[in-house]
């Protein structure tokens, strides 16, 4: 697969790391969107170059509403027919510009999804909890098989402490091996939700700020630490059964 991952600041870096180090067989290029500071974008060709790498997926880690306004043209300039918009935080691409993407892409044929964190991807949802959402698309498939929601083996001793733990699916961010790596030896009644504020502490790249978000009032950060322990819980009870 290949993958375009777009980028403004620091923020997106060691997401690409991370997945140069643990991801198959892909290739990933980055582009760096420039700072716009039109509120609204009317000729998004002028802040692109003529070409762009021919990319299955592109993955938008930018952080200003006007970056993700290049969607649509970028998609075009890279032949992309799947793009991951991650809402680590939700004014980078507000609600209405979500809805107004979904449409312009869709008449392109290319499906978009906003994952509120990047890490509540699985293979057919995105969010978590209420603001779960469905979708169909291969490429986005085949990238949440690797990066997303973590699922973890978890082997216990047979005093119920943590032995081990193997990440099979981690968070793009890389998250999740940091926080399995502090595990070891704790007692499985404490791992949640211990294991959840250890994986905020990463540090987690969401936000901290209290928002109107998908599923209410709340962060998109305290959203992370849930589903580190939801994967957390599903693991613990596969080991004891």
């Amino acid at each position: 697969m290949r993958i375009l991952v777009l980028l403004q600041s620091g923020y997106g870096q060691r997401v690409v790391d991370n997945l140069r180090k643990k991801a198959p067989n892909w290739i990933v290029n980055t582009f760096h969107v420039p700072l716009i500071q039109e509120i609204i974008v009317d000729e998004p060709a002028s802040y692109l170059p003529d070409m762009l790498p021919s990319s299955d997926l592109l993955l938008h880690l930018a952080e200003s509403p006007q970056a993700a306004q290049l969607l649509p043209a970028i998609a075009q300039l890279a032949r992309s027919k799947a793009i991951i918009a991650s809402i680590d935080n939700s004014a980078w691409i507000p609600a209405g510009l979500r809805k107004q993407l979904r449409s312009e892409l869709e008449s392109q044929g290319v499906t978009i999804v906003f994952p509120e964190p990047l890490c509540s991807i699985a293979e057919k949802t995105v969010g978590c909890g209420e603001a779960t959402q469905y979708y169909s698309n291969e490429i986005i498939q085949e990238f949440s098989r690797h990066f997303g929601k973590p699922v973890l083996d978890v082997t216990l001793t047979v005093n119920g402490q943590i032995m081990d733990v193997r990440v099979l699916r981690g968070s793009p961010c890389g998250s999740t091996e940091y926080t399995v790596s502090l595990l070891k030896g704790m007692d499985a009644s404490k791992a949640v939700p211990a294991s959840g504020l250890m994986c905020l502490s990463y540090p987690c790249l969401a936000s901290m700020k209290f928002e109107q978000t998908d599923s209410g009032i709340d962060t998109i950060m305290h959203n992370s630490g849930r589903i580190f322990n939801e994967g957390m819980e599903k693991a613990l009870k596969k080991a004891v059964d």
